[in-house]
């Protein structure tokens, strides 16, 4: 014994000068004098296992787990050297049997996390933080258990939990920001990053946290300093240079994509992301088979959903159509993947319950309602999304004395006052009046009008709420923009939505034609039972003769002509940013090429068809 003590306190000072591998070999002689060695057999694992000789780690923690099948701590370095080396389910056999102990508990609740089995995890870390409060690991990683499982409020709370532990600790508040996304939390997502970047304002990621949260409340130039902050914290950080791109690429500032390639260049910064970039700017170029060349060999690990997203665009300019669905078809997996929609209603279910109380019965019991019509009603531009609406509104900003609203919730808002479609049957006039001003509150809260203009409400789905907006806005106007219901089915397909409850619809062909079915079945009731002051502007028309087809409206809306209004490409250089997928086309001449394009992808319609051809024959199109 004491020359085993005597070998272990010289491989001792050996392992603390730094010659771990002197050390190993001074701990292993003495083993094979006293084999059975519980100091010896514990510290030849740490050792081994240091020196990333994960087996020979494991062999020592076993024989002295068989020794000592009650030491906590042999238990736990068996199961992580197990872990190490990939073998969870015999770490979980491990860490099982000493369970009670609650720190081998806990390595359970990892190990069945890393394993996904959600609810024993689960399980396990809430024993843990029961016993052991003050756990702010246990809390954060309960936080990502329950956010993994879809209980996102319990995520947040468990992540809430965890920052009030430790404030210091940074990776939870990432976590909390990233859990909050998934439930469009947006401001409590910026605070939360915000907070983070005051407590460690160089760390790299925090930035671009923070910069990507300022990007979804659309303050862009404060979402670009983040970036760049990123970038100047640490020079190989290739991420905050891929975000940095495609916010450049979104603000159409494409000349400066190629700057900061340069940049990374200069700073020896280099890897899939800045290709990415480059593939990016290229494609904007108009250098196709340049930009495929990069996109191709650009790894998905990047981001799989964007990467994705830019092949099938790539494919689809080459005319490699084949290859371009099965691109979007992987961009929509990968979608549904990153995002995890709150369990409730389904969207279709709604705007279903919402459409059949609009009976011809019911719509003639309702009470007449006189409104106030001082300010005067919104002009409301609707139709299916990718109809041609953001074309539409970006002529309609040329004009001073309107205010286009772009996808701006406010209509919602006065929804939530309302308190369920049912109630719009029973409307007093001074329900209606009180929802009305709700409406002029919520616009001069968010994005205020200018005295003497209209406001142009742009928001294509507000196609199922009319008969809301016909209920407290009677005198209002109504753009319809109309397209081919195979080629509006096509692109909701191939765009890169951000998922929400409606969109989500759109990451199969089959779900958005059946979300267009629905929404054109509550439109059609609306408009053959409300006398509402609608008009239709087609898009295939649009393309060809823009002119005639503005003259149209505008004589419609009571606004004299204005040639300004057929400028699309200095209104969108004039805009900060464009909310919908339809930025990269605005931004160019008008053009035909969309018109029609569904039919390069007949063969993946096919089996929609059915659903579309009776709204395509009402609308005299041809399928």
């Amino acid at each position: 014994m004491l020359e085993s003590n005597s070998q272990l306190s010289a491989a001792m000072t050996l392992i603390k000068g730094g010659d771990l591998v002197g050390g190993r070999a001074l701990l292993e002689a003495a083993l094979v004098e006293a084999p059975t060695d519980k100091a010896l057999l514990g510290f030849a694992g740490i050792v081994t296992g240091q020196l990333g000789d994960t087996g020979a780690a494991i062999g020592y923690f076993r024989r002295l787990l068989d020794l000592e099948p009650h030491d906590r701590g042999a238990r736990i370095n068996l199961a992580t050297a197990l872990i190490a080396r990939g073998d969870l389910d015999e770490a979980l056999v491990t860490a099982r049997a000493g369970e009670s102990d609650i720190k081998v508990r806990r390595l359970v609740g990892y190990i069945c996390q890393q394993l996904g089995r959600m609810d024993e995890a689960e399980a396990a870390y809430r024993d843990v933080v029961a016993a052991i409060p003050s756990d702010y690991e246990a809390w954060n990683n309960l936080g990502n258990v329950r956010g993994a499982r879809g209980d996102i409020d319990g995520a947040i709370l468990a992540f809430e939990r965890a920052i009030n532990l430790r404030r210091d600790a940074i990776p939870i508040y990432v976590n909390l920001a990233r859990v909050l996304t998934n439930v469009d939390r947006d401001e409590a997502r910026l605070r939360t990053m915000i907070e983070a970047a005051r407590i460690a304002p160089d760390n790299a990621e925090v930035q671009l946290e923070l910069g990507l949260a300022l990007s979804v409340v659309r303050d862009f130039a404060a979402a670009e300093r983040a970036y760049r902050a990123a970038i100047r914290n640490s020079t190989g950080f290739t991420p905050a240079y891929l975000e940095l791109g495609l916010l450049l690429e979104r603000l159409n500032r494409f000349d400066e994509i190629e700057a900061l390639i340069e940049e990374a260049r200069s700073r020896g910064a280099a890897g899939p992301e800045i290709d990415f970039v480059r593939a990016l700017g290229l494609r904007r170029q108009g250098r196709s088979e340049e930009a495929l060349a990069l996109a191709e060999s650009t790894p998905p690990t990047i981001n799989r959903n964007r990467r994705a997203h830019l092949l099938a665009q790539l494919y689809d300019s080459v005319g490699d159509f084949d290859s371009a669905y099965a691109a979007y078809v992987e961009m929509n997996e990968a979608a549904l993947v990153e995002r995890r929609l709150p369990d409730g209603p389904t969207f279709v279910e709604k705007v279903e319950g919402s459409a059949a109380l609009l009976t011809p019965e019911r719509v003639t019991a309702w009470p007449p309602v006189s409104v106030d019509h001082d300010p005067p009603a919104p002009i409301f531009l609707i139709g299916f999304p990718r109809s041609g609406t953001t074309l539409l509104d970006t002529l309609l900003m040329n004009l001073p004395n309107l205010h286009v609203l772009e996808e701006v919730e406010i209509v919602s808002r006065v929804e939530e006052a309302l308190g369920g479609d049912e109630r719009i049957a029973s409307l007093t006039d001074a329900e209606a009046n009180v929802l009305r001003r709700r409406y002029f509150e919520v616009l001069d809260q968010i994005e205020p009008a200018a005295p003497g203009q209209t406001v142009v409400d742009k928001y294509p789905l507000h196609m199922v709420r009319m008969p809301l907006i016909h209920r407290i806005f009677p005198d209002a106007k109504v753009i319809f923009a109309e397209r081919h219901p195979c080629d509006c089915v096509l692109s909701c397909f191939t765009s890169n939505f951000n998922l929400n409850h409606a969109m989500v619809n759109f990451v199969t062909l089959e779900g958005a034609a059946r979300l267009y079915d629905t929404v054109f079945d509550a439109w059609t009731r609306a408009r053959d039972l409300l006398p509402i002051d609608v008009h239709h502007v087609r898009y295939e028309r649009m393309v060809v003769d823009a002119e005639s087809e503005m003259r149209g409206l505008l004589d419609f809306l009571g606004l004299p002509w204005d040639p300004k209004v057929l400028d699309n490409q200095g209104s969108a250089a004039r805009r900060a940013h464009i909310r919908t997928p339809s930025y990269s086309q605005v931004t160019q001449p008008i053009y035909n090429r969309s018109a029609g394009r569904w039919h390069r992808y007949r063969k993946f319609m096919e089996p929609v068809l059915p659903i579309l051809a009776p709204w395509a024959e009402r609308m005299g199109y041809e399928i």
